[in-house]
């Protein structure tokens, strides 16, 4: 045979590429992909070309997540449970209202902080100006949640669900620590499960929340949301308004039997003010009350026209009460009266349900005004296009010239809000507050009186509050001595514990 040519030579081995690391996002989806890929084709009909689609947008969004969000997000998966420390205190905020625009909010969070808030909801911010506060909240140790429509994948076609996906990891790789679903409820529960898995794959650092039944925290072998808001507390009000502590003992003995492994965000007000959702049945059997008549009873008075009420509010087009919580509480009429011993008894109302809320399992929502006791803002009426919408009371320009007053100690918004800075600090501090406490409610010998008891590694706390304006005695079963936590006195028993009017006490024992 013939050599071969000179010029010709041998062919040179191809180096055969190193294979490329796996990412975080390769290894979660190895784990996940199998129910990801059925929940998909379950409700999107098989479609193939739509699924394929759908891996690289979750592909595409982790790698455009920065690194540092990539950081946080392996720091939280290694503590599932991290956003349930009981030092966490949300508030709800309107940038429009408390800053004039969502882009002036950063300049706001030294008063946040101030506040003691870690947890801020904010409404109506864009994504150019959530990426602009992300940061500034993520120094200050904030968290910072927005709102994402998500009511109308109710009915999705797979387009407009990957747009819709595309919207969320936007808002999270701009960001923002937790989302708030709007239109929840309306969602089928495996769908919320997918928007969870594609969460997990791509952002595991983001929660979810929203506000719909406890069967959207799903099961601990498939969660579903991270964080529910409970609607607003009727029952409370309700309470608040007889002196009746009946029905709310009820309905926290329903709560207290609730798994710890869900966390509700509570509240005193939701946006959409009052609606008088209580259980009737239970009213009517055990107190003759009609659900009418008592709806009626429960306007009027925080509405102001019961005798002797001092309440204000109004009905909005719907028929809810709307209304500040220090307006309802009594502060606004005492305040245009300039009536001294009906401010004291306001304020007192006003601290008692916060305490009321503090003592609480879950995450305590503040809304923005309430810690400074900001009054119902009649200029809404001035605006012909909102000028029959009640709610605009409690949605007006934050008040900063009565912030400033909070550093006057003589002052009703430094009582206001050192008093609840008070309450905010020993929640913090004090491990029987921890969301893992055994909660249980006990007579107190007073129908006024409601007792509240927490137990958490060897500390128990004995909470009583006094839903009258009178002054009372009650008690608790609860043997031994107890310290009290926030005027700091001494029980040898808990026999006979005085109560001021509106007034409470959180004993401890250790």
């Amino acid at each position: 045979p013939k050599a071969a040519p000179a010029s010709v030579q041998a062919p040179t081995p191809q180096a055969t590429p190193a294979p490329r690391a796996e990412s975080p996002f390769d290894l979660r989806l190895a784990g996940g992909k199998a129910e990801l890929e059925a929940l998909y084709r379950s409700l999107f009909h098989g479609n193939l070309a739509a699924w394929d689609k759908l891996l690289s947008l979750l592909e595409d969004g982790f790698e455009a997540r920065p690194a540092d969000l990539k950081q946080l997000d392996e720091r939280r998966a290694a503590e599932p449970r991290w956003y349930t420390r009981r030092d966490l205190l949300a508030m709800d905020v309107d940038p429009a209202a408390f800053a004039g625009c969502p882009d002036a909010m950063a300049e706001r969070l030294d008063y946040l902080t101030e506040c003691g808030v870690n947890f801020l909801h904010v409404s109506g911010c864009a994504r150019e100006a959530l990426a602009a506060l992300a940061q500034p909240c993520r120094v200050r140790d904030i968290l910072l949640c927005v709102n994402l429509c998500a009511g109308y994948l109710a009915q999705p076609a797979a387009d407009s669900f990957h747009s819709w996906v595309e919207k969320l990891l936007a808002r999270a790789n701009s960001g923002a620590d937790a989302l708030c679903l709007g239109g929840l409820s309306h969602l089928s529960l495996d769908m919320v499960r997918l928007v969870r898995l594609i969460c997990d794959l791509v952002c595991p650092g983001l929660l979810l929340m929203g506000q719909a039944p406890a069967a959207f925290f799903g099961s601990q072998d498939k969660p579903l949301c991270h964080l529910l808001c409970r609607g607003e507390d009727d029952t409370l009000w309700h309470t608040l308004a007889t002196g009746d502590v009946a029905l709310l003992r009820r309905e926290t003995d329903l709560t207290c039997g609730q798994p710890k492994e869900q966390v509700w965000l509570n509240r005193l007000r939701g946006e959409n003010g009052l609606g008088w959702a209580l259980d009737y049945d239970w009213l009517h059997t055990h107190t003759g009350a009609s659900q009418d008549g008592h709806r009626q009873y429960l306007t009027q008075f925080f509405t102001g026209q019961f005798p002797g009420s001092d309440s204000r509010a109004e009905l909005c087009k719907e028929g809810r009460v709307c209304g500040t919580t220090a307006s309802l509480c009594g502060v606004e009429a005492a305040d245009y009266e300039r009536n001294d011993t009906k401010l004291a008894q306001a304020i007192a109302r006003d601290q008692l349900i916060h305490a009321w809320l503090f003592t609480q399992s879950g995450l305590p929502m503040l809304r923005s005004g309430d810690e400074i006791g900001q009054l119902n803002d009649y200029a809404f009426r001035q605006d012909s296009a909102n000028g029959d919408d009640a709610r605009n009371l409690f949605r007006g320009p934050f008040p900063w010239d009565q912030a400033e007053a909070r550093k006057n100690g003589d002052s009703r918004q430094a009582r206001q809000f050192h008093g609840l800075r008070r309450l905010e600090q020993l929640r913090a501090a004090e491990p029987a507050f921890d969301l893992r406490a055994d909660v249980w409610t006990f007579d107190t010998g007073n129908p006024h009186v409601l007792g509240l008891g927490r137990w958490y590694e060897g500390r128990k706390l004995v909470a009583l509050f006094n839903f009258s304006g009178d002054f009372v005695t009650a008690s608790s079963p609860e043997a031994g001595a107890f310290e009290e936590l926030i005027y700091g006195g001494h029980y040898d028993e808990l026999g006979h514990v005085e109560l001021y009017p509106y007034g409470f006490v959180w004993l401890l024992q250790h």
